[in-house]
């Protein structure tokens, strides 16, 4: 399965994985700060999904450069009402391409009688991003809104599909609409982040972090400042900087060694350093503090074998932008 798994962004954070991992903090010794783990999607196009991406990694795969760091924030980031975990039909995934087009076509009609009908929106917005067709589901998502303002992933996703049309201004500002309401919201930060870096604006992006950063350590939400702490060293391997990366992950691994994460990430880097012994030693760790029963390890597992067939060069091609 690993060659189906594209090289995505990762972010780290979240609340479905958080609860499981306070269950069982007696077994695996956990630390209370451990930062709740989440993988947002795009570049992240957020597969919103409490459960697994699988929902858009066609989608994704197809019309997203998704960050094999990236992919992190995305797994279990949302909770059980999440935008993208409610588009999901249980049979989709499996289902024939037929079949798929049919129910679509049944919610078209119900939409004509009753444009308000939210599951009926759901199902057709998951075929127009399961086809890649994000301006398409702009409209849809904005009909979302409409019948359901307080619901932020719809937000978050309509930021998204700008971002992934290229039209990064609308994005940004879509972006920190969130942020001025909730100003620690990894996603939004993650999704930002990677607007300003397709959009060429540099150590702007550091400052932005920095700032979210300082915030949450002034508000003493240890949680929130280390999961921002990752999404900057995240960052640094995004613009091309895996050294600093390193670095920064080692500093998380120094300070919580039990915490999973910054050793698959750091895997991920060594991986794209061509250090594979070094590489091996990241993921072994990684692979014997991860819980077996841990609900996305099979995802994680598999970003893990796709990051040992990617070169640097494939990583920063991908990553590189044009103005």
């Amino acid at each position: 399965m690993a060659s189906s798994t594209s090289i995505s962004g990762f972010t780290i954070c979240s609340n479905s994985q958080s609860e499981f991992l306070s269950s069982k903090s007696s077994r695996y010794a956990f630390s209370n700060s451990l930062p709740r783990i989440s993988f947002q999607l795009p570049t992240h196009f957020p597969a919103l999904v409490s459960s697994a991406p699988r929902v858009f990694s066609s989608f994704v795969k197809q019309n997203i450069a998704s960050l094999l760091i990236g992919s992190f924030i995305f797994v279990g980031s949302f909770s059980n009402r999440t935008a993208m975990a409610a588009l999901t039909p249980p049979p989709a995934a499996v289902l024939p391409e037929e079949k798929t087009e049919t129910e679509e076509e049944m919610c078209q009609k119900i939409l004509e009688n009753d444009p308000k009908n939210v599951e009926a929106l759901k199902v057709v917005l998951y075929g127009k991003i399961r086809r890649g067709k994000a301006k398409e589901a702009v409209k849809l998502v904005e009909s979302l809104i409409k019948v359901e303002p307080n619901e932020v992933e719809w937000r978050l996703l309509l930021a998204l599909c700008y971002e992934t049309m290229g039209h990064f201004t609308t994005s940004k500002r879509l972006f920190k609409e969130i942020l001025r309401q909730r100003p620690l919201f990894l996603r939004a930060l993650h999704g930002l982040a990677m607007v300003m870096h397709k959009n060429h604006e540099g150590r702007a992006v550091f400052e932005m972090l920095d700032k979210a950063r300082e915030l949450a350590s002034r508000q003493e939400r240890v949680t929130e400042e280390r999961n921002i702490r990752i999404l900057i060293a995240q960052m640094f391997v995004v613009q091309g900087d895996l050294e600093e990366g390193l670095k920064r992950f080692q500093d998380l691994v120094n300070e919580n060694p039990r915490d999973f994460r910054p050793y698959l990430c750091q895997g991920i880097i060594y991986s794209l350093l061509d250090k594979k012994e070094e590489a091996a030693q990241q993921f072994e760790t990684y692979q014997s503090l991860v819980p077996e029963e841990f609900p996305q390890r099979g995802f994680l597992d598999d970003v893990a074998l796709s990051a040992r067939a990617t070169s640097r060069e494939q990583f920063m091609k991908e990553y590189s932008y044009r103005k």
